[in-house]
């Protein structure tokens, strides 16, 4: 029995071909089944923000291998800008009265003690937040897969500080007032390349 530290479990990336077993015998169930069953409602919250985060990182180009859950921050671009990635939409997966009105969490976090620059301080650790809205409004042709049906708004999270220090939420009419970013998918990389490369 090993009494010293549990190292961190390194991830290596699935295919989706990968079987279930039993007693050392392949079952006929498929990792890319579980998946399926698991995330097909793309239009639920918490299945909207990964695919928001994976569009993300697509549109840049990034190279990550797999989602690490317990960080300070979404993603990272390859010349380091950290990424906090949010998402919003007007039409939910469940009953609604009416449309859904869209705001963002954008609350301070003291972060991960998993992370070697824990201090217990609360604060946004991205350089950059990413909102993303699914803006159709129409229950018949909502589909998250078709990146027209999208928009994104960056903003530098220095901004977010010096405006909304505090704050725990926002909506879009307050996150316009502060000018971010506007684009659709295939402008994020330039949206969100640093300045000396925007600027030349």
């Amino acid at each position: 029995m090993n009494n010293g530290p549990i190292p961190e479990i390194v991830t290596k990336k699935k295919s989706g071909t990968e079987l279930f077993q039993f007693n050392n015998e392949n079952l006929n169930i498929s990792l890319t089944q579980f998946w399926s069953w698991n995330q097909s409602n793309l239009i639920e919250n918490r299945t909207r923000g990964l695919l928001a985060e994976f569009i993300v990182k697509n549109a840049l180009e990034i190279k990550s291998e797999y989602r690490v859950e317990y960080a300070n921050f979404d993603l990272i671009t390859t010349e380091g800008l950290k990424l906090q990635i949010i998402s919003a939409a007007y039409i939910q997966s469940w009953t609604q009265q009416k449309l859904s009105e869209i705001k963002f969490g954008i609350a301070p976090t003291i972060g991960s003690k998993e992370n070697s620059n824990f201090d217990g301080i609360k604060r946004r650790w991205a350089d950059y937040y990413v909102f993303c809205v699914l803006n159709n409004k129409d229950q018949n042709t909502i589909n998250p897969l078709d990146l027209s049906q999208w928009t994104f708004y960056v903003l530098k999270t220095e901004i977010l500080n010096l405006f909304k220090q505090d704050q725990k939420t926002i909506g879009l009419n307050s996150l316009l007032e502060l000018r971010p970013i506007k684009c659709d998918y295939l402008g994020l990389k330039k949206a969100i390349e640093p300045e000396e490369i925007r600027l030349h």
